[in-house]
């Protein structure tokens, strides 16, 4: 009796989890994630590693653009076309490895470079986060360079 009393018990709970439990989409965001700034860089590094669209939105502000030589010019890209860029890919983990380093900060202003290093070329991010009127860190520039290994 005790055994079936404990496998019904199992099954419930299992049965709930799936019932009532939200997905990995419909997770809320992290409430702490912004709180520090090297958080946002971590969150920025999995967000590109990762092509994770949800972590992207929430580390970056949202008048944030990105830099970067396409050819002959220097294009922007803002935060809306690279959202809908990452959304189209879907999840992706990148082939390099990451490294960063903070190269300045100033009260509300933080500047970092992060790397990311593939196979056959570094591509170097480097980030202007700032603090919020919220109190929130936030990436706001993003200027990316490649270059050959």
């Amino acid at each position: 009796m005790k055994h079936k009393l404990t496998m019904c018990m199992a099954i419930l709970c299992i049965g709930c989890t799936f019932a009532f439990g939200k997905s990995f989409e419909d997770r809320p965001p992290k409430k702490n994630l912004n709180s520090k700034p090297v958080d946002v860089v971590g969150a920025f590094i999995d967000a590109n590693l990762h092509t994770d669209a949800k972590l992207f939105d929430q580390v970056m502000s949202e008048d944030a653009f990105v830099s970067f030589c396409n050819g002959k010019k220097a294009q922007k890209q803002h935060k809306a076309d690279l959202l809908a860029f990452y959304k189209k890919m879907g999840p992706t983990d990148l082939n390099c490895d990451s490294d960063y380093e903070v190269l300045s900060s100033s009260g509300n202003v933080v500047m970092v470079r992060v790397d990311f290093k593939f196979p056959t070329f570094l591509q170097r991010n480097f980030l202007t986060i700032e603090k919020n009127e919220q109190g929130l860190w936030q990436v706001t520039q993003v200027n990316k360079f490649n270059e050959n290994r």
